[in-house]
């Protein structure tokens, strides 16, 4: 067995851990690309034209978030071969399985559209299983390669890489298929996201992790995986935050779309006014990293719930008329700026309280955190449902079910906001100081002017 400072000898150097860095960037960029070009709205585009029901649609969805939960099984592969030797062979696996979909354009005049819908679905299911349990070893070699120190800054900068690819991709794939897109457009989506995703996996390659311990732990089931981490205080209180925000924050959200069509707006402006949510991300990381590293993750917490339980209740005056198409616009982008927010908080917390001889934990936060992303929105779905006759006039406004779903998504920011205070540092800065210091250009510009209005109210 190695002794420890021989352990010690072969880790990360400054280095490899910049060149590391510079990958995940290229990564991200790509990871995001081929996302978008065989992610939910080019595959519903599809389906659709295949003549696809609700239910298939439900399905399909499904198969692109469900099985990311496979993730669980390849944790002590990872312990004992190391993350970058899982991540590339699944990763391998998982972008071979775009090859099928290539065929869509030829099977659709020889196939059955239930065949072809089929085809896509196993695919995708397949696809997403096999990216998951490459994922695993995806957290962890972050902790391994980002420094602590400027946690909240990378992941910023690493989500605002990412957020601006996804960006610019929605965009061009909306531009290129058009209208009515002939099958061979979509060919081509699908043969630019296996570049992506190929270049992807070759960005692996370039990165650095630590050694694999030589004295690996006893092998731990599942269950205890999970037992794990809730047994840990500073964990246990980070779930239930986790579970409390992300329910609150999705259990209206896939409804915002089909809301706004049953008021009349067009497919077109609900793509670009989504794409708003790649946008706000874009203008706000940076900053919600540098405020992160400098004050705290405390601060972060209270302000997003804040700001996302406001911009979510603000639905409730969402109409159809020029005002309401750049209110909406405004909506999607201010709810993702205080979301962004939260995430780089999240993430700085996780990687701050997961013990870096002990990485699989973060795979289990994050499990939970998708278990309860799946959930919520079928409460979401149930809700309306059971309500679909309910409304009633307040002066000129009617306020339907949808408008209820919205006010209960916002009321239920009270639970993470309560809990957020058992997530605080001793380091972390009080809110107000802030808020204080983030308001401060403002009242600085407008001081002089507010004081002077004072000045003229008491004469």
């Amino acid at each position: 067995m190695r002794s420890t400072e021989n352990r010690t000898a072969v880790r990360i150097t400054p280095k490899q851990r910049r060149r590391s860095m510079r990958y995940v960037y290229i990564w991200a960029v790509h990871t995001l690309i081929g996302a978008i070009c065989i992610g939910g709205n080019v595959l519903t585009l599809v389906a659709l034209k295949l003549g696809a029901t609700e239910v298939f649609l439900g399905m399909l969805s499904f198969a692109m978030f469900g099985p990311w939960a496979f993730g669980i099984f390849t944790m002590s592969a990872i312990e004992k071969h190391g993350k970058r030797k899982i991540l590339i062979f699944w990763l391998v696996v998982s972008t071979l399985f775009i090859i099928p979909l290539f065929f869509l354009p030829f099977l659709v005049n020889r196939w059955s559209a239930n065949a072809c819908l089929i085809l896509i679905l196993t695919t995708i299911f397949l696809r997403t299983a096999a990216d998951a349990l490459g994922h695993t070893g995806w957290f962890p070699l972050l902790q391994d390669i980002v420094p602590r120190r400027i946690t909240g800054r990378f992941f910023a900068n690493l989500r605002v890489a990412w957020q601006t690819s996804s960006f610019i991709t929605l965009l061009l794939v909306a531009w290129f298929l058009g209208k009515e897109p002939d099958w061979w457009k979509f060919e081509v989506i699908f043969i630019v996201a296996f570049i992506a995703f190929t270049i992807r996996l070759l960005t692996v390659f370039g990165m650095a992790e630590n050694p694999v311990p030589q004295a690996v732990s006893k092998k731990l089931s599942i269950f205890a995986r999970f037992r794990e981490v809730l047994r840990a205080e500073q964990l246990r209180q980070l779930v239930l935050y986790i579970i409390s925000y992300m329910f609150a924050l999705v259990i209206a959200e896939p409804f915002k779309i089909k809301f706004l069509k049953d008021i009349g707006y067009g497919d077109g402006f609900i793509l670009a006014a989504t794409s708003m949510v790649a946008l706000g991300a874009i203008v706000s990381l940076r900053f919600w990293g540098k405020l992160a590293d400098k004050f705290g993750n405390h601060s972060i917490f209270s302000i997003s719930h804040i700001g996302i339980a406001v911009f979510t209740m603000l639905w409730l005056f969402v109409g159809k008329s020029a005002f309401s198409a750049v209110f909406v616009f405004g909506l999607f982008f201010f709810w993702s700026v205080f979301n962004s927010g939260n995430g780089i908080a999240q993430t700085r917390y996780i990687m701050h309280a997961v013990p870096a001889n002990k990485q699989n934990q973060i795979n289990i936060i994050n499990v939970i955190a998708i278990i309860t992303v799946g959930i919520a929105p079928l409460f979401g779905g149930l809700f309306l449902k059971l309500t679909n006759n309910i409304s009633f006039q307040l002066s000129a406004k009617t306020i339907n079910n949808y408008h209820f779903l919205f006010i209960i998504s916002a009321v239920m920011f009270i639970l993470p906001h309560l809990l957020r205070r058992k997530l605080k540092s001793k380091k972390d800065t009080p809110t107000m100081q802030v808020i204080a210091f983030v308001t401060r250009p403002l009242r600085n510009m407008f001081g002089p002017f507010m004081g002077s209005t004072r000045r003229n109210a008491r004469r």
